[in-house]
């Protein structure tokens, strides 16, 4: 009885790719995942018990940017694009703390903030 074993070839650059490149299916869970999150950081910031919502500006400001590469791998941004977004989520000494991207990471399925 003879056992035929097929020969493994290792390519490096094409499992980078897989784990890190910023169009493989690492990068695109990621993305998705943000999305999620974004979605979730919109509704906390739509009135009551959150902000009140005068114009909407802050919460079509919140954006899941693309992924993108570092050092560390694929990681993906979520984020408010007013200038006044870290101050209704941190509050000031002025006004009271209304968090709507902290709260919404859970939506993201267990990532990191």
């Amino acid at each position: 009885m003879s056992i035929l074993v097929s020969p493994v070839i290792w390519n490096d650059a094409e499992l980078d790719a897989l784990l890190k490149g910023v169009n493989g299916p690492v990068a695109r869970d990621a993305e998705e995942r943000a999305n999620r999150i974004e979605s979730q950081a919109k509704q906390n910031a739509s009135g009551r018990p959150g902000p009140n919502v005068i114009t909407g500006r802050l919460r079509s400001g919140i954006l899941a940017l693309p992924a993108q590469r570092d050092g560390l791998g694929v990681y993906v941004d979520v984020a408010s694009t007013v200038e006044y977004g870290g101050y209704v989520e941190r509050g000031t000494d002025r006004s009271r703390p209304y968090p709507y991207l902290l709260p919404a990471a859970p939506a993201g399925g267990g990532i990191s903030v």
